[in-house]
C-alpha cells in the first residue's frame, strides 16, 4: 500500500524537521513512500489541502512539523487498519516526552499536566492517515472556518459518519518546548477552535457543553479545579489554580469569538 507523507511546516526547527523527515524515509515499510514538506506561509489547513492535491497515492499521512515518529515500523502499524476497506483514517497515540516536559517553567508544567506521557486522541493532526477518497467525500480540511485549530475535530465529525477510524498502538513524540506565555495564547487558539466547532456542528458535537461552561465568567474557572489530574502531580495544583485564573479571560475571548463568528481566526 502506497502513502503520501505531508509535513505542514511554518518556521519549523530545520534540524528536528530533517530528522522527521529521515525517520520517514527509513521506515521499514511495505510499499512506496512520498513525503511532501508544504513550507508555505499559509494557514495550516491550506497547507494541507495544498499536499493533499499535490498527493500521487491513495492514502494520505498528515504529520506535524514537531512530530516524531517512535521507531522504524510507525509507519507499518499506522496504515495497516487499511486493509480494512471500512476504515477511513487512523491515528497515533502523542507523546510528550518526560525529559521536554521537565524543562518547563511551573506553571507550563502545570497547564499540560494532562499531556503529559502518552495520550490518545480521537484524531489529530500530529501523526494521522486517511484515505484520500475520504477527504475528498469530506470537502478536504475546511480552510474556510478553520485556521491552525479544529480542524482535525471537524474532519473527525466528517469522517466518522464515512466509514471507521482505528487507533492502532502506535506514536509519535511531541518535541514541542512551551513557557507559560505560549502556553497561554495556545489556550486562546484552541478554545477559539472550539467554539468555531461548536457554532458549525451544534449538539453533534461531542461535549458541546463544555465549551459554554468554561467559557462562563469566573463560574467557567472552577470545573478546571475537578478534573485537575492529582495522580500526575499534587505538588503543581498551587500553579495550576494560578494558570487557571490568569487563562480564563483567554479562553472566554477565544472561545466566543469563535462561536458568534462561527470561524476559527486565531
Amino acid at each position: 500500500m502506497d502513502v503520501s507523507v505531508i509535513i505542514p511546516a511554518f518556521n519549523p526547527d530545520r534540524e528536528l524537521l530533517d530528522k522527521i523527515v529521515k525517520t520517514i524515509k527509513n521506515q521499514k515499510f511495505n510499499g512506496k513512500i512520498e513525503v511532501i514538506v508544504v513550507d508555505r506561509k499559509e494557514a495550516i489547513t491550506k497547507q494541507m489541502n495544498w499536499g493533499i492535491m499535490k498527493a500521487k497515492y491513495p492514502i494520505i499521512v498528515m504529520i506535524i512539523q514537531d512530530c516524531l515518529p517512535d521507531g522504524k515500523y510507525w509507519l507499518s502499524i499506522l496504515i495497516e487498519p487499511f486493509k480494512n476497506k471500512e476504515v477511513v483514517a487512523t491515528t497515533s497515540k502523542v507523546h510528550l516526552p518526560e525529559d521536554l516536559w521537565e524543562e518547563f517553567d511551573s506553571f507550563a508544567k502545570a497547564m499540560t499536566l494532562k499531556e503529559r506521557g502518552v495520550i490518545s486522541p480521537l484524531l489529530d493532526g500530529k501523526g494521522s492517515a486517511y484515505r484520500k477518497s475520504a477527504l475528498k467525500k469530506a470537502g478536504f480540511f475546511d480552510e474556510k472556518n478553520f485556521r491552525t485549530a479544529g480542524d482535525d475535530f471537524d474532519m473527525y465529525i466528517k469522517l466518522k459518519n464515512l466509514g471507521k477510524i482505528k487507533h492502532p498502538e502506535c506514536k509519535v513524540f511531541h518535541i514541542h518546548p512551551i513557557t507559560f506565555k505560549k502556553r497561554l495564547m495556545k489556550t486562546y487558539q484552541y478554545s477559539n477552535g472550539f467554539g468555531a466547532l461548536t457554532r458549525i456542528h451544534k449538539t453533534n458535537m461531542p461535549h458541546w457543553y463544555v465549551g459554554f461552561v468554561n467559557a462562563t465568567p469566573i463560574i467557567g474557572i472552577f470545573p478546571q479545579f475537578f478534573n485537575y489530574p492529582f495522580k500526575k502531580s499534587v505538588r503543581l495544583f498551587p500553579y495550576f489554580i494560578i494558570a487557571s485564573i490568569v487563562s480564563h479571560p483567554y479562553y472566554l475571548y477565544g472561545f466566543w469569538k469563535g462561536f458568534l463568528t462561527g470561524k476559527q481566526t486565531v
